[in-house]
């Protein structure tokens, strides 16, 4: 008989949820679609996922809720839902005691999803998006910005804004530096200079790096110059603090004796609890692991060395593990880097960490509670305000209204943020945590943006051994434009990648210097031998030439899914870009058979026009890398500046016919 019970023994565990798989059947049937039954234990989650196939749940015993998309429901038995490919769904059982019962039935419809989705696009429709706000972690000022630190989050943040803004919309890259890290004060006191000194003399080099860099910033301000930063971060952990959200705790913490003092941060070293590589500080480069500073294997104190004793000490705590639930919330959401999300999802199975947030030291802000006047605010926290007190700046210099609320919860807003891996759990569980915890209704971020880390000639960079190359040292000797294309080209996305001297200078000189300036040079010149130097109109088509300009979409669509996030990547950006240099090339030699041939004149005026048009279309798809370089490249074509706000929704405008290209031949597309 053909009969199937549900049957405990025959279960896999998959999505949070016992399955018994009910198709196909082996031996018996195989049907278009696949089914199976799902218990799901009291008070679990599914887990949130997405899939190309169309599915449906029939809730056949207990009571639960579910979403799809932003659309939550309760179910009860009888209730039946459909998700769409790619729609991102999860089911919670919402009883302590009784299991949720249900059957799902999925199967395959390419047709709807192969293409991109057509009508049956899954992702909800986005409220209409006018402001930007782009965001990198703040550099601490305890040293120089070397070409490892140009890779990360300003970069990045600097390409993401400067695409936005060709995109027509209104976008600011912000920063400003880390002055309360600890790092700043064990790192003055090392050169003999207070903590004020040292974060004003390398703050003052930070700033000068960025510049030369070229990274357009809206604001950069030093916190404590800043007429907002401390009064928002002093608010900011009040109302925590109020809100209950902070609990007091006696704990034991590491202290040197030698030092008088509790070490954490920078005042101590050992080995990672985790995974045990070694480490200074609270949070360990290699795995991403945050843990307290007692919990160091074989610690160290920094300072002289000595391996300090346990001693209580009372702190205030963040309780991460409270908000467990909105951090799940939020994952369901924001786009995070595939490395971001294998370690929040760790974080969510083996459980949140409870974070101090007052430590025992006399730099940085105040803690405003009565009885912690020797301690002051953990610079992780600060962090949170310290993104509101940005939208203030940006507010003083533009005359915008609304103050951090502008951007952290007005409409028609959203956040990018960008860092490094080692910096994961505090922008991807921690700050979210806060600020959800200061105020329900923000909006978080929709996008974390990271990078692995970028090595020198396959070894991490390093002072001590003077094992660098400082920005401000390679800037004044290249072209920054040069210097962005190769930490674009090479980015450590999602793994950790290499700065090499001798490859950069070759990858600039075969894929710009003689790939995009000799091709560039070269239209100018075979322009002023058959067109005194004009751009022509275009005439007859041919197929290659329809398909030529095909491919031309396609790069420029290429380029734009590098720029744009979820999916952010310089490499994939500077592919397309050297790709439309070789289709170029490609196409123009060709089209040089033609020359000469007297009933191809009209064809020939259109390869030239569609070749210019790749030009044009080069300086603009180049542009939120090699600023430089597109203005020159699009005043060489005639036009009288390079790519403005909004410029990307004309790139197909044809450069007007008769337009002066006299310069293409000899522009210096490259220059310090």
């Amino acid at each position: 008989m053909y009969i199937r019970n549900i049957d405990p023994e025959n279960f896999v565990s998959a999505y949070n949820v016992d399955l018994q798989l009910l198709y196909p059947w082996e031996g018996v049937v195989e049907p278009p679609f696949g089914a199976v039954w799902a218990v799901l234990a009291p008070g679990e989650t599914t887990k949130p996922h997405a899939h190309q196939e169309c599915e449906t749940f029939v809730i056949l015993k207990g009571r639960g809720m579910m979403s799809v998309g932003d659309e939550r429901q309760a179910v009860g038995p009888g209730a039946t839902t459909f998700h769409r490919p790619f729609d991102n769904h999860l089911l919670t059982n919402t009883s302590d005691s009784e299991e949720l019962v249900f059957l799902s039935i999925f199967w395959e419809e390419r047709e709807r999803w192969a293409d991109g989705g057509g009508e049956s696009a899954t992702e909800p429709t986005e409220p209409t998006v006018e402001r930007v706000l782009v965001t990198a972690a703040p550099p601490t000022p305890n040293g120089d910005l070397h070409v490892g630190h140009l890779a990360g989050p300003y970069s990045n943040a600097d390409f993401h804004a400067r695409f936005l803004r060709l995109q027509g919309l209104e976008a600011h890259f912000v920063c400003g530096t880390d002055d309360n890290s600890i790092y700043v004060k064990t790192q003055g006191r090392a050169m003999g200079l207070s903590p004020e000194a040292a974060a004003d003399h390398f703050a003052a080099g930070i700033i000068e790096t960025l510049d030369a860099a070229g990274f357009d910033l809206a604001v950069f301000p030093r916190p404590n110059a800043s007429p907002h930063h401390h009064r928002l971060t002093q608010e900011f952990f009040k109302t925590l603090y109020d809100g209950d959200h902070l609990e007091e705790r006696e704990a034991p913490a590491p202290y040197c004796a030698a030092c008088d003092q509790i070490l954490f941060e920078a005042y101590i070293g050992g080995r990672c609890p985790g995974c045990d590589s070694g480490v200074v500080g609270n949070a360990c480069e290699d795995c991403g692991l945050v843990y307290d500073p007692a919990e160091i294997v074989e610690p160290r104190c920094t300072t002289c060395g000595a391996t300090p004793e346990s001693r209580p000490a009372k702190r205030l705590f963040f309780p991460l593990s409270r908000h467990r639930e909105t951090l799940r919330e939020h994952y369901r959401h924001v786009s995070l880097t595939p490395h971001v999300r294998a370690l929040v999802e760790r974080l969510l199975a083996d459980g949140l960490p409870d974070v101090a947030v007052t430590h025992w030291t006399d730099w940085g802000i105040e803690v405003p509670v009565p009885g912690y006047e020797a301690q002051r605010i953990f610079v992780w926290l600060e962090m949170a305000p310290r993104y509101f007190a940005y939208v203030e700046h940006l507010n003083d210099k533009l005359g915008g209204e609304g103050g951090w609320q502008r951007y952290w919860k007005g409409d028609g807003a959203r956040i990018v943020q960008f860092f490094g891996y080692d910096n994961s759990f505090y922008y991807a569980a921690l700050i979210p945590a806060l600020l959800k915890a200061f105020d329900p209704e923000i909006r978080l971020p929709e996008a974390l943006v990271t990078n692995e880390f970028y090595h020198l000639e396959g070894e991490k960079f390093s002072t001590s051994r003077d094992h660098r190359i400082l920005g401000r040292d390679i800037l004044a000797q290249e072209p920054r434009d040069a210097v962005r294309f190769y930490v674009a080209y090479t980015a450590p996305e999602r793994e950790a990648t290499n700065f090499v001297l001798d490859d950069f200078h070759a990858t600039i000189d075969r894929e710009i210097r003689q790939g995009w300036i000799g091709w560039l040079h070269g239209l100018g010149a075979r322009l002023g031998e058959h067109y005194d130097g004009q751009v022509p109109a275009t005439g007859d088509w041919t197929e290659d030439h329809r398909r030529f300009f095909q491919r031309l979409e396609g790069l420029l669509q290429e380029a734009a899914a590098g720029y744009a996030v979820p999916g952010f990547s310089p490499q994939r950006a500077t592919r397309a870009l050297t790709e439309i240099v070789r289709e170029a090339r490609r196409f123009a030699a060709g089209e040089s058979h033609w020359q000469g041939v007297t009933t191809r004149t009209e064809e020939q005026r259109t390869a030239y026009a569609l070749e210019v048009l790749a030009a044009k279309l080069l300086g603009l798809a180049a542009a939120p890398i090699m600023p430089d370089f597109a203005v020159a490249l699009w005043r060489a074509l005639g036009y009288p500046e390079g790519p403005g706000d909004g410029a990307w929704k004309d790139a197909f405008a044809w450069v007007p016919a008769g337009a002066d290209a006299t310069g293409l031949a000899t522009a210096a597309l490259l220059s310090r």
